[in-house]
Parts: structure tokens; sequence; C-alpha cells
């Protein structure tokens, strides 16, 4: 089973002309399934501070960071991108309405349309094959009407931290410590032991 929605097809793309939009050439909305309490539909989703989600899974916050992009903080922004090589940032930070398997979340992209100049489907299944020998949890489907590159979330993400409600960071901070030992066990307490063992 995987967590990935399969109606990307149906997402509908923006109203607003590109020349309005606020992040240009960004446009970023929530999906068909996700519900932003107290925005517009319409309007794109704000860079560089939270934002309220409610999906039928799941529901929080979450925080979308673009170097190149201009930011609705520009003060954190400069923080968090000045003297590194990074490129973005994704943090999210909630709860599952309903028991969910650590190995049926995912994270990666889906994309709308068929990529130009895809590979075939035959060289996609090879790649495919090699690819999850080395790392199990990871989908590459290149070939595809709605392409696809995701991979189990818990074994992405660069840092994880399960907290008792109440007790959660500041998703807003540049650096978020991991903290994962006192849920996972003291086995997977580092962030490259975690990756390693919950990619697959």
């Amino acid at each position: 089973m995987t967590a990935f929605s399969s109606n990307i097809e149906e997402q509908s793309f923006p109203k607003m002309k590109p020349s309005d939009w606020p992040h240009n050439p960004v446009f970023v909305q929530p999906g068909n399934e996700m519900k932003t309490p107290g925005m517009n539909k319409n309007q794109p989703l704000p860079l560089g501070v939270p934002f309220e989600i409610d999906s039928p899974i799941f529901k929080g916050q979450v925080l979308l960071r673009f170097r190149s992009v201009t930011s609705d903080d520009p003060d954190a922004h400069s923080k968090y991108f000045e003297g590194h090589k990074r490129l973005m940032q994704t943090v999210i930070q909630g709860q599952f309405k309903r028991p969910t398997k650590m190995s049926d979340v995912y994270m990666g992209s889906i994309f709308a349309r068929a990529l130009a100049g895809a590979p075939p489907p035959l060289m996609t299944k090879i790649m495919d094959a090699v690819i999850r020998r080395v790392a199990p949890g990871l989908i590459l489907d290149l070939s595809s009407v709605a392409p696809k590159v995701i991979a189990l979330l818990a074994g992405t993400a660069q840092t994880m931290s399960i907290d008792p409600p109440g007790a959660e960071p500041d998703i807003t901070l540049p650096v978020i410590e991991e903290n994962v030992a006192s849920a996972l066990g003291k086995k997977l307490a580092t962030k490259s032991k975690r990756r390693k063992h919950l990619s697959n």
C-alpha cells in the first residue's frame, strides 16, 4: 500500500496569471483532497511561514522554503540559506488521524504530465529494478502519464522528531534536532541508523 494520491491528473492548474504570482516562478497549491484552513483555495500557499493542512488521514502544519524564490519571511529565509548550499526545505508536523505504518508513508515528486524525453518503459523498469536493490523503498516511474519519484518518508527525511502533543519543536527554527530514540529505540537513535533501517 502507498500513501500518495492516484488522481494527480485531476489536479487543477492555477487560475491566477503567472505575472500575478507572488512567488513567481513558483506557485504552490494544495492537492484536491487537502484542506488549508483559513486560506482561499485559488491563492498560492505561503512560503517561509507555516500554514495549516487537513487531509482525510493527516492534520498539522507545513513550512516550505525555496532558496531562489521570494519568501514571506525574508529574515528567516536568509538565516536558513546563508552560508549553506541548501536549495529547499520542507517541514511537516502533525498527527495521523488513524494508525498508519511508516512503510505506507512516502515523500517525493508526482508530476501531472508525462515527462518530455522520458526513457522508454523498458528502460525505466530496468532502472527501477537496479535502484530498488540499493534503495528498496524508492519508487522510480518516469515513463507513465503521471511520472513519480517517491521514497519512504521515515528513511528519507533528513531529520525526524517524534514528540508527545505539546512538546513539538518550533518548525520555523533553522535546525530541528533528531529525536526518535524514545519512540523507535536507541538502535535507531541517530539519523544515519534511522535512515538506513527505515529506507527498506
